[in-house]
């Protein structure tokens, strides 16, 4: 997925949020891709796939991670794990175009979120913001120290987190997991760690996926939001996590 993210950026609101206030913070939380679905038959002991059968398709769904802000002058710009990068972008109604050098994005808006495609995608492709209502936080204040995540009935559940300039490491707790090494990626007004992890049977948990963004609420307190995929069928559903320092 993440060749679509250096050519594309999504956001979500709704069109007076745009019109009224600019420089607010939006994060992809999940992008939808129809993916094909091949009939497979056995060809003197080997399997094929059978051209004659119709080819049937089924939407998955997938991390992504990237953050957009609108500015004056219709003009925006968007920031991934590939860097920034500027557009200019055209509302109509519930329409929205965004203008950049190497693609053109459109969708609409719906539901407090607004829904893109690339012009650059070779299958139907969604991506899907919100807006980030909260405090924001640099990378920087995370650098060289520790903290231990507080989340009810989840793998990171009480493991330590520990970031550096480009790594964020995972000590997990729980038995069947394994610390994990995972990329700190700075995106000028927040941070952000992609992760995923497969747990042994029997621990209780599922395989998982997802971007965990961080930032600062209005309490000071530091938090983070994903969109966690397990099976990639299911719509993701948000999840908040709370990092608490160590002394």
């Amino acid at each position: 997925m993440r060749k679509h993210l250096v050519v594309f950026s999504l956001i979500l609101c709704s069109i007076p949020a745009i019109a009224q206030k600019q420089n607010e913070l939006w994060i992809m939380t999940y992008v939808k891709v129809l993916q094909p679905v091949y009939t497979m038959v056995d060809n003197n002991g080997s399997f094929e796939i059978d051209d004659s059968a119709p080819q049937d398709s089924s939407f998955l769904y997938n991390s992504g991670l990237m953050t957009f802000k609108f500015g004056a002058q219709n003009r925006a710009t968007s920031i991934s794990w590939d860097g920034p990068e500027k557009w200019t972008f055209d509302l109509d109604q519930n329409e929205i175009q965004l203008y950049g050098q190497r693609d053109t994005l459109y969708g609409k808006v719906e539901n407090k979120q607004i829904v893109l495609s690339s012009t650059l995608d070779d299958r139907p492709t969604f991506y899907y913001f919100e807006k980030l209502d909260a405090k924001t936080l640099s990378t920087n204040n995370l650098v060289s120290k520790t903290y231990t995540v507080n989340i009810d009935n989840h793998i990171l559940s009480n493991n330590k987190l520990t970031f550096t300039t480009d790594t964020t490491q995972v000590f997990n707790n729980k038995a069947g997991s394994l610390r994990k090494v995972f990329f700190t990626y700075d995106l000028d007004d927040i941070s952000a760690f992609e992760f995923d992890f497969y747990p042994e049977a029997g621990t209780g948990f599922q395989q998982e996926l997802g971007t965990v963004y961080i930032f600062q609420d209005q309490e000071n307190e530091l938090k983070g939001v994903f969109f966690p995929i397990y099976d990639g069928l299911e719509v993701p559903e948000r999840k908040y996590l709370k990092l608490e320092p160590q002394n």
